[in-house]
């Protein structure tokens, strides 16, 4: 399955049932840096608008195929949802906001325009924010380019 066309189709459906999210992780990326190779999607998603886009993912095939955990630094549970066709498989990662700071993520993200048609994407700004908190390997990688992209 090839994300990008899954996120367009994920898109449409959540601006049309109006569902408050914000563009996280390696799709995100690929708005403000260049794209590299990904199999999920990252989303987070205001705690009250968490039913409705379980539904939809439900609709789409997905299951939830981890027990939800919460990411301590983060502040936010992850409930993983998992699509297989074939031999191929799509992951989509909602991220719950449930505190102020995350739900500011949301509320202050850009509506950006691509090929899949209008996106909430979290800002530069915030995207760096999540990945030192995260701190991985990759994420530091990460921050350097979105910090190199802002100051050209």
């Amino acid at each position: 399955m090839n994300v990008f066309e899954e996120f367009r189709r994920l898109v449409k459906e959540l601006e049309s049932a109006k569902v408050k999210y914000a563009l996280i992780g390696e799709v995100a990326m690929a708005f403000y840096t260049e794209a590299r190779f990904t199999r999920d999607i990252d989303l987070l998603i205001d705690s009250e608008d968490y039913e409705t886009t379980k539904n939809i993912l439900e609709r789409k095939g997905y299951f939830e195929s981890i027990i939800p955990r919460k990411f301590g630094k983060l502040r936010v549970k992850l409930h993983r949802f998992l699509r297989i066709v074939d031999e191929d498989e799509m992951i989509i990662d909602l991220l719950i906001a449930e505190t102020e700071e995350t739900r500011r993520i949301i509320r202050e993200s850009l509506e950006a325009e691509s090929e899949e048609g209008k996106v909430r994407l979290a800002t530069r700004k915030d995207l760096i924010r999540l990945k030192k908190m995260r701190g991985s390997k990759q994420d530091c990688i990460d921050i350097e380019k979105l910090e190199d992209e802002e100051n050209r």
